[in-house]
């Protein structure tokens, strides 16, 4: 889909606008750096060429009417307002509403336009490529422009890219702010290593010679339901531990220290060494596995209380909370983020693999969001001869991301399609893999 073929589509679904603006917003692959955004940790993701396109035009009221290419998103409207309702979840315009809600909350605008959209995706949904993120920014792009508010401007790209982040908590997820940055801040050709409190990117090179791999596991995962469960289990959880060790830390070090989110460990006034915050979060939470009762004890809270303030809805799992584990893929998650910018600076993709082969190991092992196809597809990939192999997005289902020697993509498309599609899931025809050439963040076309 073309800008000039989605503008003559706008034109037949909306006959007596005037001629419409277009925008887009990149989906994203996250390289390494898994469920780090939330704790103030690094990670480096990269845009992707797949992207979101919204064709707009301003209209006379209030009311913001949504259509979409494919037949299968319904059309929508609602009234623009101060606070707007919410859709039932998992409907397709709550990512709209939450990026107009945001952006009144934070312009105060005088009055609350309205606007016809047409939007158009060749981002496939639930595959860990960030396609809600991808239409909460495109949203954010169409209403700024009603607004005649002007990108890098009025506003820059880390500040939309952090009310952006905001936003998303309108639609349930509990995520940071990896996801919005790397769509908004990309370039062409790089990485993007991104660091928050403050917010700041940098953007390493892809390698010469390697080509990033994303193989769909046809495992879908819409951030509803069970699913959005799942997904928010991993900020509430580390939230938790991270109350432990702050509370360790005052007992050991000094009571006057205050820990609002992991990384405050090593990024914060603590100042301390990668090894020094890994060792105090493991003599903070020495056992495997800690109750509900245990954890309220150590606080010295009430258990209601302590699931009040970190838990809200989560069921208390069977064996208790596995905590240890949980931040322990938090601290060598991160010393890998590191590691995996150095080596893209030095082209070094041996090593790259190396570290994303050791991410899927933790993401699997010690955060617990891999599943049995990711696993899978994982393996099929490593043997087919990629340098490295690992989930990427939230995890359960989704896609996975590969290095892969760019002479030898051919043949791992085949042994893929043969090992995982076929072998494993029974599946014939052309097999859900593509190439993903790193692109530019989002804009006006």
């Amino acid at each position: 889909m073309t800008a000039d073929t989605l503008r003559k589509l706008f034109h037949e679904r909306y006959p007596s606008q005037s001629e419409p603006f277009v925008c887009r917003a990149p989906g994203r692959v996250n390289l390494i750096g898994e469920h780090m955004d939330y704790n103030g940790l690094p990670v480096l993701p990269m845009a992707i060429r797949q992207e979101i396109l919204i064709a707009f035009a301003p209209r006379t009221d209030s009311r913001v009417v949504m259509q979409n290419v494919e037949p299968r998103f319904s059309p929508v409207e609602f009234e623009n307002a101060a606070t707007i309702t919410r859709s039932a979840q998992g409907s397709w315009d709550n990512y709209t509403k939450a990026a107009f809600q945001k952006l009144n909350a934070e312009l105060e605008p005088e009055h609350f336009p309205g606007v016809d959209m047409l939007v158009s995706s060749t981002l496939p949904t639930a595959a860990g490529l960030s396609s809600s993120s991808a239409l909460v920014v495109a949203s954010a792009l169409v209403y700024l422009a009603v607004l005649d508010q002007i990108l890098e401007e009025d506003i820059t790209r880390l500040e939309l890219a952090d009310m952006m982040a905001e936003a998303e908590h309108y639609v349930g997820t509990r995520g940071g702010g990896m996801d919005q940055t790397c769509i908004l801040n990309a370039l062409d050709g790089h990485a993007c290593k991104i660091d928050f409190f403050p917010l700041r990117v940098e953007a390493p090179p892809i390698p010469e010679g390697a080509a990033i791999v994303v193989c769909d596991s046809t495992v879908k995962v819409e951030k509803s339901g069970d699913a959005l469960l799942r997904f928010n289990r991993g900020p509430r959880f580390c939230a938790l531990g991270t109350a432990l060790v702050e509370r360790y830390l005052q007992d050991a070090i000094d009571e006057d220290i205050e820990i609002d989110r992991l990384g405050d460990i090593w990024l914060g006034p603590l100042c301390l060494t990668m090894d020094e915050g890994a060792g105090y979060i493991d003599a903070a939470i020495p056992e495997d596995r800690l109750t509900l009762a245990e954890i309220a004890k150590r606080l010295e809270m009430k258990p209601a209380k302590v699931a009040s303030l970190y838990l809200e809805d989560m069921p208390e799992p069977e064996g208790g909370y596995p905590l240890r584990a949980m931040l322990r893929h938090q601290y060598s998650e991160f010393a890998r983020v590191e590691l995996a910018r150095d080596a893209l600076l030095a082209n070094d993709t041996e090593e790259f693999g190396r570290l994303m082969n050791e991410s899927h190991q933790s993401c699997a092992d010690d955060f617990f969001i891999s599943s049995r196809e990711l696993d899978a597809l994982v393996g099929a990939a490593r043997e087919a001869g990629a340098l490295g192999s690992r989930l990427t997005g939230a995890g359960f289902g989704g896609a996975t991301v590969n290095l892969v020697p760019e002479q030898e993509v051919e043949r791992f498309v085949e042994r893929v399609g043969q090992l995982y599609y076929r072998d494993f899931l029974g599946r014939d025809g052309e097999p859900p893999i593509f190439v993903a050439h790193p692109s530019d963040g989002a804009g006006y076309l």
